[in-house]
């Protein structure tokens, strides 16, 4: 008997998809090719504005104006203490930032970028730190200074951290080409988007002047966060659902490590997400796997800032809060659609949704807020509130006096003019609107007439007298009770098609590309914080470059076929323009050429490291103070980092410095603060602005009913004062020393 033999089932071999991979390893060779020139560039950029290779080592520190003095001393503490652990305990408990008190730097600041950087330096320090990688030379200064040593190099701590940074700068760029080519389904889209960063530069980034700002860190991980989600938008099939969610959730962490504003900008997000889903442009489920990644992200940066209190009560936090409740308690309260009075009912509802989600929202920040007795983030309100009314107080000037804080100028709107960047992104949205419009409407036309066609076609059998025995009898024995059913279904339907409200049989037909929307809807966004804060326009130009992108996806254009020949004449027409502006704009940048040099402030680290105790606490501007801390590691009272509601309220404190407050009130001020020295600059105290912004008007402002009396600073530059003896003076600075009431001298008395 013959064994049954069951046969081995072939084997599908799946094919290499090869068109896929030479796609993604051409993508990916352009996304480094340019994010590495543009890396060349901008270090380019920043050695021709300071001649950095020919700086000392404290020129180079006193080049890193305040907030980038502030958050590079963090940087010298990790890669300076030994062991690392030791660095780590210095940052958790600092008492150089705030003397006398102890702060948690980690909590208190986003100096998560340093930490990383510092500790990378310090694990590749043998392998760069070498004659190899660090070269140092005499420079010869002229003009009766003294020769200082200069060392390059990546082993040398500064020039790693910044070769960092243009890495991080080059792949911004990289990012926006991502971006934009999969926005666009097209790589000449991701081209366009970045000959328009480029051509617009000085508008979309300031790394070149300014490094180590926060946003050109978080910038990059906030374009390949959203580049993630607009995928995460499109794989309807969620086939990669899993990967993404885990590198969103990873970014989305290391965006508010590395930036503080990260929050807000999150928090937008969320918005138009929520918007969509009551849009009824993605469904809950999306809804809630984004929701999901941002969960794990806001918790997981909660616990690496060790409890940061500024997110924790953060409207962005309670957003989120109130949304993830209407997602798991009141999502399925959704009425059907079937007529136009749903429609309108619908609409209603939906407003009163949101408007319910945005004042639960408010009110759960206020009681969260209550609860922890925070106040982190009041300014930012009371600036907001400052632009619209005629409120004005010491901490708004501080920021609104600022042209990064202004409105944004005339003079950008018509550079983003000149270089299309403005047309091309209108011209974007429209043509994405009129393609869904157009769409929606063809689809609609389609189901209203084939009912139409089918009946004809039965009226004109039925009306045909080509009937003879033969056919009645085919009829006869065809028609049976499932025949009676379908004809009634279809009589039904044809019957429903004729009822149906056009407008409801649009809507139902609209289909809207969720990743386009989400970032029109984004650029929008952020088009609106720009004009409040000029700053945040690096925010808006870079979307708008990304979102122009879309006019290079030729299936969107709704022209009729025999206008199509002529779109490479329009594409020539406007890109001249563009080429223009972008050849024009890189031979300007890099034609600037400058030099850093402060003699009156280098003399004053130099006597303050050789003339004062280590323990000496100093008082003055915060610019200063960052680099006093930063250069002499001397304790400071007040620093450039605002955020929070005891550091400005230090700085208002000491700042009285240019107020017209007595001596005495000012020692008064500075005694609670137990500082030794205060520096005073003479570019503050007898400093004028056209527009009302120097620290006397600032304090007129805050205090009119001093304004009879004389600048305290002024005073004590020109008079002899108890308690301030002036140790130091150059043409710039003069330092005090506040002397305790517990030090005076009292001499003894001898009885006779």
């Amino acid at each position: 008997m013959e064994e049954n033999k069951v046969e081995p089932k072939a084997e599908v071999k799946r094919k290499f998809p090869t068109k896929k991979f030479a796609k993604g390893c051409l993508i990916a060779t352009i996304a480094f090719s340019i994010g590495y020139l543009h890396y060349r560039y901008v270090s380019h950029l920043f050695e021709n504005d300071r001649n950095f290779s020919y700086l000392s080592e404290m020129e180079r520190e006193m080049s890193f104006r305040t907030e980038m003095g502030f958050y590079y001393s963090y940087y010298k503490t990790v890669i300076e203490e030994r062991p690392f652990i030791a660095g780590i305990s210095k940052l958790m408990y600092d008492r150089l930032v705030e003397y006398p008190k102890d702060v948690n730097a980690f909590n208190r600041f986003n100096i998560h970028p340093e930490v990383i950087i510092g500790a990378l330096y310090r694990y590749l320090e043998p392998y760069i730190n070498t004659s190899s990688h660090r070269e140092c030379h005499m420079v010869d200064r002229g003009g009766g200074l003294a020769p200082v040593e200069s060392c390059v190099g990546i082993g040398h701590p500064v020039y790693f951290y910044l070769e960092t940074i243009w890495w991080l700068a080059g792949l911004t760029l990289a990012a926006v080409f991502l971006y934009a080519a999969a926005l666009s389904e097209s790589l000449l889209g991701g081209l366009l988007a970045v000959a328009q960063y480029l051509a617009n530069h000085s508008e979309a980034t300031r790394v070149q002047w300014a490094p180590n700002e926060r946003e050109n860190l978080a910038a990059p991980l906030l374009l390949l966060q959203t580049w993630l989600v607009t995928q995460q938008l499109r794989d309807h099939q969620r086939r990669t659902t899993f990967q993404l969610q885990v590198s969103i959730f990873v970014l989305n962490c290391l965006c508010l490590l590395f930036w503080q504003f990260t929050q807000f900008i999150f928090l937008t997000q969320t918005a138009i997400f929520f918007v969509m889903e009551q849009l009824r442009i993605i469904d809950i489920k999306s809804l809630c796997i984004f929701l999901h990644s941002h969960f794990c992200g806001l918790h997981m940066a909660v616990l690496l800032l060790q409890g940061n209190d500024m997110l924790k009560s953060s409207l962005y936090a309670s957003f989120f809060l109130i949304v993830s409740v209407y997602c798991l308690f009141f999502s399925s309260f959704r009425i059907k659609v079937q007529n136009r009075i749903d429609i309108f009912v619908e609409a209603w509802l939906v407003l009163l949704r949101i408007a319910i989600v945005i004042f639960a929202s408010i009110y759960t920040k206020k009681l969260i807020s209550n609860f922890l007795e925070v106040q982190e983030d009041s300014h930012i309100w009371d600036i907001l509130y400052s632009k619209f009314t005629n409120f004005k107080s010491f901490h708004t000037m501080i920021y609104t006096c600022s042209e990064v804080f202004d409105f944004l100028p005339w003079s950008s709107v018509k550079k983003l003019l000149k270089s299309c960047l403005i047309p091309f992104a209108l011209l974007s949205v429209v043509n994405m609107c009129t393609y869904w419009v157009s769409c929606s409407i063809s689809l609609c036309k389609k189901e209203t007439a084939t009912p139409t066609i089918e009946k004809e076609n039965i009226s004109d059998e039925s009306d045909s007298g080509i009937e003879n025995s033969d056919t009645k009898l085919r009829k006869r024995k065809l028609v049976t009770d499932l025949d009676l059913i379908d004809r009634d279904l279809k009589s039904k339907i044809d019957q429903g098609v004729e009822n149906e409200d056009y407008w409801l049989l649009f809507l139902k037909n609209l289909r809207v590309d969720p990743g386009v929307f989400y970032s029109i809807s984004q650029m929008v966004v952020f088009g609106i914080m720009a004009l409040l804060v000029m700053r945040l326009k690096l925010l808006f130009v870079t979307q708008m470059c990304v979102v122009s992108g879309l006019m290079m996806n030729t299936s969107y254009y709704m022209v009729p076929k025999s206008y199509k020949r002529f779109i490479p004449f329009f594409w020539i027409i406007s890109m001249s323009p563009l080429v223009h502006e972008m050849f024009h704009g890189i031979t300007e940048e890099l034609s600037h050429i400058g030099e850093f040099s402060d003699v009156s402030q280098e003399q004053l680290m130099e006597w303050i490291k050789a003339e004062t105790p280590v323990t000496a606490a100093f008082a003055g501007s915060m610019p200063i103070l960052a680099s006093i801390m930063l250069i002499t590691r001397r304790p400071i009272v007040a620093h450039p980092h605002y955020e929070h509601q005891e550091a400005r309220e230090r700085a208002y404190a000491v700042y009285k410095t240019y107020g017209r407050f007595t001596p005495h009130e000012l020692y008064q001020e500075l005694n609670k603060l137990r500082a030794t020295h205060l520096v005073v600059e003479t570019k503050y105290c007898y400093g004028r602005s056209s527009k009302g912004c120097s620290f006397q008007d600032i304090w007129d402002a805050e205090t009119p009913w001093h304004a009879a009396r004389a600048s305290t600073c002024r005073v004590l530059l020109n008079e002899r004062v108890e308690h301030f003896y002036r140790v130091f003076s150059n043409q710039h600075y003069a330092v005090f020393s506040v002397h305790d009431y517990s030090v005076r001298y009292m001499p003894r008395s001898f009885d006779t």
